[in-house]
């Protein structure tokens, strides 16, 4: 996803450096994009099969939604299995680590630790959180802009940076923080970037608080500003682990034009996007249902829970 340029103000969620797929052909089936189930155990099945009760088909989009603007072709199962032996994590590489860059106060920015929780049991891998670094030590252009002007940090500056500093062990590193952040003076801003393949990220959560466009704070803000977190780091990570907007389903990794998109958008993914994941990661897949359902039970996360819930009863049932 991109940023905006400087005279048309459009939200776009990430910048993902990457490439797309070229295919001749028709746009595939869900049930094509999925790819074939038939030497897959019961549980692969009831797991990655299309099944309406859990996945809804991707909705018709409106003006001025991702795809109203944006042609893409999708990425089924088969051809993120093309690319796979580029994309698993070497041996040595068994954490996902976060880097806060600035500060992170509490009551208005959303919990680095609870952010780690999340991230660990969405990928199945363990999740490390390094110390914050202060904004006079990370080495990117700034600059003061809009009205009133707000501190942005150089995103392309950090992508540089951040492989000079990752953990040997690390399968990717992401940097986040409450700045914004700009790619070039030819642009506004930009929520993040990634890159697709050689795991290093960052991502700016300001524009997630209504009060960056000074819009008052009430009750439910902290708790939207911390979903919108989750979901675009589970959505940028996703990204780092080589899977492509969906365009099959509602699905966590559908790109977002705008925050009013993002917010309608569920934080699962479809059976397309989590067996690409379960490929690349090769999580439990139970387990992985139960971590998040202790997660969002935890964190009041009611419609994330009950969706959770029900999804552990149907795949418990043909274990």
């Amino acid at each position: 996803m991109r940023g905006c340029s400087v005279v048309i103000v459009v939200l776009f969620a990430i910048r993902v450096l990457s490439a797309g797929i070229v295919r001749s052909g028709p746009v595939p089936t869900r049930e094509q994009a999925i790819g074939d189930l038939t030497q897959a155990t019961s549980l692969e099945r009831a797991a990655f099969e299309n099944d309406t009760a859990f996945f809804q088909l991707i909705r018709k989009p409106e003006s001025g939604d991702w795809l109203a603007e944006h042609d893409e072709p999708g990425q089924t199962v088969q051809e993120y299995r093309h690319g796979l032996s580029a994309l698993k994590p070497e041996a040595e590489q068994k954490a996902l680590y976060m880097l806060p860059l600035g500060q992170f106060q509490s009551g208005t920015a959303p919990s680095l630790a609870k952010l780690r929780e999340f991230c660990a049991a969405f990928f199945g891998m363990e999740t490390r959180l390094l110390g914050s670094i202060q904004l006079d030590k990370v080495p990117t252009k700034r600059r003061m802009f809009g009205r009133p002007p707000k501190l942005q940090l150089q995103s392309t500056d950090i992508l540089e940076w951040l492989p000079g500093i990752k953990p040997r062990d690390a399968y990717s590193i992401i940097a986040v923080t409450m700045e914004d952040l700009y790619p070039d003076e030819a642009w506004n801003f930009v929520f993040g970037e990634a890159t697709l393949q050689g795991g290093a990220g960052v991502f700016s959560f300001a524009r997630y608080d209504p009060a960056f466009y000074g819009e008052k704070r009430d009750p439910q803000t902290q708790a939207l500003i911390f979903k919108r977190s989750c979901k675009v780091l589970a959505h940028e990570t996703g990204h780092m682990f080589g899977l492509m907007h969906c365009v099959f389903f509602e699905c966590l990794m559908n790109g977002s034009n705008h925050l009013g998109e993002t917010d309608v958008q569920p934080m699962h993914l479809c059976p397309v996007c989590l067996r690409k994941l379960q490929l690349n990661a090769g999580f439990d897949i139970v387990k992985r249902e139960e971590l998040l359902l202790k997660f969002y039970e935890t964190n009041a996360m009611k419609n994330e829970s009950d969706w959770t819930r029900r999804r552990i009863e149907k795949l418990r049932s043909v274990k």
